[in-house]
C-alpha cells in the first residue's frame, strides 16, 4: 500500500510539471479586451482560460482558440438607474439580514411562552410578512439580469421596473422588520 501511495504522488508531480507549455490562465483584462483566450474543448477546468496554446493538464487535447467580445457598455442613463437598484438591492439586503435576526427571536420566543389564539395569529401573521418579503427579495435576485445586449430604450425602461421593483421589496422588508420589532420586548 505504501508503494501504490508513493507512486500516485509521484505520478501527480510528474503530470503538475507538465503545465509550463500552455501559458499562464488568463486573467480578467485578457479576457475582457476582445482578445483570443485558449480553453479546452472539453471544460475539464470547468471554464478555466490560458493566454497561450497549449495541451490541457487534465486531459491532454489541444487548447482550443475563443474569441472574447468585450462587453457592451450600457448609456449612461441605463447605468445609472442599474447602480441605483444595485444601492436599493444592497441595502434591502441588510435589512432583510437584520429581519430574520428578529424573526429568529419571535420564533424562539413563541416557543417559550403561552398565548392566546389571537395572540398566536398576530404572531404568525407577522412571521409570514417576514417570510414573503424574503421570498420576494429572492425571486427579484433570481428573475433580475443586466440588461445588456438591450437597446437603450429598452434597456432603461427594464431598469426603471426593476428599480421599482426592488424599491417595493425594500419597503416589504421594513415594513415587516418594524412589525417584528414591535413584538419583541426591548
Amino acid at each position: 500500500m505504501k508503494y501504490i501511495t508513493q507512486i500516485v504522488l509521484l505520478s501527480l508531480i510528474f503530470a503538475s510539471c507538465g503545465h509550463s507549455h500552455q501559458g499562464k490562465p488568463a486573467d480578467a483584462t485578457a479576457a475582457i479586451d476582445g482578445s483570443t483566450v485558449y480553453a479546452c474543448p472539453m471544460d475539464c477546468e470547468k471554464g478555466k482560460m490560458y493566454t497561450k496554446p497549449g495541451q490541457c493538464p487534465v486531459c491532454g487535447m489541444d487548447l482550443e482558440p475563443r474569441a472574447v467580445a468585450a462587453p457592451e457598455e450600457l448609456p449612461a442613463e441605463a447605468e445609472a438607474l442599474s447602480k441605483e437598484t444595485e444601492t436599493i438591492h444592497d441595502e434591502a439586503m441588510k435589512e432583510m439580514a437584520e429581519m430574520n435576526r428578529h424573526s429568529r427571536r419571535i420564533k424562539e420566543m413563541m416557543t417559550k411562552m403561552s398565548m392566546t389564539k389571537e395572540v398566536a395569529e398576530k404572531y404568525n401573521g407577522v412571521l409570514a410578512d417576514m417570510e414573503k418579503a424574503e421570498a420576494g427579495m429572492m425571486s427579484w435576485m433570481a428573475e433580475y439580469k443586466e440588461p445588456t445586449g438591450m437597446a437603450k430604450d429598452e434597456a432603461v425602461k427594464y431598469l426603471q421596473e426593476q428599480k421599482q421593483k426592488i424599491e417595493k421589496n425594500r419597503d416589504d422588508i421594513r415594513a415587516a422588520l418594524e412589525a417584528g420589532k414591535k413584538l419583541l420586548p426591548e
